[in-house]
């Protein structure tokens, strides 16, 4: 345990130290997400906010190497700086969705074919199911379902850094019970990258991740689930993380409904999200986000009860809160979809939006 203290302490300190160096040099270079009309900032905001939560996890766990066992940490190191490399690229030069998620299928490919792999899965009446051939291809699709998951998520302020920093925290307190020191030590190099970055990224951010941070937190968290599958219940294992992470995983079943629906790309933008129409309720920015975090707390404590108690309360007890949270979202509207008149508008912060505090005002910043 003191040596998972350690890597979130360096994490922390080495992620909140560089993160004002990478405002300047973003600021300086001119890499900022400027207003656009999917985008509802009034004024450019230094992006590539990755660069520092990348440096704090990778310090984090070089100095802690001696305690933890590390399994495949090459592939791991190589596969998430690539993505982290993909998604700089991407906040520079705004690559197509096919491109990047081209290069996010063959990221994934490479560290399933040199690295650990999703061999078998529990099954719940007992037993183990063995994945033979199939265990390559779900191993990818399982990566790019995380990644992709906390990347659509990054829509406000600390949501994503925060959303994940849970999800670290609830795989460190589940991994502490198997006694995983790899697994542990590098959830909390996570946990404290996260926490470092958070200072300046929650509302009203300073800088915002970027698709640099978004890809590369949403690659770890899925490559430490699989790591974590080859000891244990790999069922279990997996449906941890899964279960933490039930609000992203909720909201992108959400926008693929709604654009399937509409006859839409899956990729393709829109302003209907989760945190997009409790800003539309006036709650602002801060409460709003506040408000996902609690959901959050709540499907990670499915995951406590999943490991600690049994999969079937884990299982009751997440389902209960994804139909309330489900049928919430459908009062707000999130599974319409909106008039086209009314979509070129969808991702704007108008007059009518909210401060920080809640109250209406104007002049609020924030990218979609």
């Amino acid at each position: 345990m003191w040596q998972g203290l350690k890597a979130l302490g360096i994490a922390f300190l080495v992620s909140f130290s560089l993160t004002p160096l990478v405002r300047l040099l973003s600021h300086t270079a001119g890499f900022e997400d400027k207003p656009l009309p999917r985008r509802v900032n009034n004024e450019p905001v230094p992006t590539l906010g990755g660069l520092a939560i990348f440096a704090g996890f990778i310090v984090a766990s070089i100095l802690s190497w001696p305690v933890a066992k590390f399994r495949h940490l090459s592939a791991l190191y190589l596969a998430s700086m690539m993505m982290l490399i993909l998604g700089i690229i991407d906040d520079i030069f705004d690559m197509s969705p096919k491109i990047k998620f081209l290069g996010q299928v063959f990221i994934s490919a490479l560290y399933v074919v040199t690295g650990p792999k999703i061999v078998s899965l529990t099954n719940p009446s007992g037993g183990i199911v063995s994945l033979g051939f199939l265990s390559i291809p779900l191993s990818i699709l399982w990566l790019l379902g995380i990644t992709n998951m906390v990347n659509l998520i990054d829509g406000l302020d600390g949501l994503a850094a925060g959303t994940v920093a849970i999800t670290s925290l609830t795989c460190i307190l589940l991994t502490g019970f198997k006694l995983d020191w790899f697994i542990l030590v590098l959830q909390c190099a996570v946990l404290g990258a996260c926490l470092g970055f958070l200072p300046y990224n929650f509302y009203p951010a300073r800088i915002f991740m970027g698709d640099s941070g978004a890809l590369f937190l949403g690659f770890v968290t899925g490559a430490l689930a699989i790591e974590g599958s080859l000891k244990g219940a790999a069922t279990v294992t997996l449906a941890v993380p899964l279960m933490a992470l039930g609000l992203p995983l909720l909201d992108t079943a959400f926008a693929i409904f709604r654009r399937a629906k509409q006859g839409q790309p899956v990729y393709q933008a829109d302003g209907d999200h989760l945190h997009h129409r409790l800003l539309h309720l006036g709650l602002g920015q801060k409460k709003t986000v506040l408000l996902l975090y609690f959901v959050n707390l709540l499907f990670a404590v499915g995951s406590v009860l999943l490991f600690s108690v049994g999969p079937e309360v884990g299982f009751i007890y997440t389902l209960a809160v994804l139909i309330v949270v489900t049928v919430e979202a459908a009062k707000q509207g999130v599974l319409k979809v909106a008039r086209k008149k009314d979509q070129s508008h969808a991702c704007f912060w108008d007059q009518t939006g909210s401060d920080q505090d809640g109250s209406s005002g104007k002049g609020t910043k924030k990218r979609s």
